[in-house]
């Protein structure tokens, strides 16, 4: 299980370096699930949706989880219009949550 914790928004201009991160760290550590911690994220964009969506699909095909915690409102309401994947949809209200979800499974 991997937690990664980002501190700011999630938009344009470091989704790749966010993408770069957790593709990084799953490759040290080999871990069935990465967990975002997004409580400190204020906002997330659209394009940052998209390498969310894109990352969360390569991942699946390592057999990795991608799984978000801790959102603030507009994070969870730009997840849902931007049309995230379902799995990014569902925010956990806590890092614990998400980790219990990831063990448990879908």
């Amino acid at each position: 299980m991997i937690v990664l914790r980002v501190e700011g928004g999630i938009y344009f201009a470091n989704a790749d370096r966010i993408r770069s991160t957790v593709r990084s760290a799953v490759g040290r550590e080999g871990a069935a699930a990465v967990v975002i911690d997004a409580e400190t994220v204020p906002f997330v964009d659209v394009s940052a949706v998209r390498m969310l969506n894109e990352l969360a699909e390569e991942l699946e095909a390592w057999g990795v989880r991608l799984l978000l915690a801790g959102d603030v409102g507009q994070v969870r309401d730009v997840l849902r219009t931007a049309e995230a994947r379902a799995e990014l949809r569902h925010v956990y209200p806590t890092v614990q949550a998400a980790v219990d979800a990831a063990r448990t499974g879908p």
